[in-house]
């Protein structure tokens, strides 16, 4: 595996430690996105179960935005940075020789900085 690779893994890893789904729901998301059926190493029940949970984990964190942005939780302009944000991050995931690729301290770096943009937007 090549060293951009592992950092661009690293950087997914840590995001999806700190989302809601879980790597098995987002692999499930990823491959209906992209047409493709059930994973080959899971029951039927099993995989309808998970796609479900998916929908409604989608659909609870979309009300909760709007829950959020509200009542003033989270600040205005919160969906665009978060917006602006995530397409950064599909460059850097679908790019081989990113600038995330120069190193560790890189990655380190990114995830801080992610950690500030959300620690920010938040009013609590």
């Amino acid at each position: 595996m090549a060293a951009s690779d592992s950092n661009s893994n690293n950087l997914y890893a840590y995001i999806v430690a700190n989302s809601l789904f879980t790597p098995r729901q987002l692999s499930i998301i990823s491959k209906r996105l992209q047409g493709g059926g059930k994973a080959e190493n899971i029951s039927s029940g099993a995989y309808y179960r998970q796609v479900r949970q998916c929908r409604e984990k989608v659909a609870a964190v979309l009300y909760s935005m709007i829950l959020l942005q509200s009542t003033g939780v989270i600040q205005p302009d919160t969906l665009t940075t978060l917006g602006r944000l995530a397409d950064q991050l599909g460059v850097i995931f679908a790019s081989e020789s990113s600038d995330i690729s120069s190193g560790e301290q890189r990655v380190n770096d990114v995830m801080s900085v992610i950690d500030q943009l959300v620690k920010r937007m938040s009013k609590l």
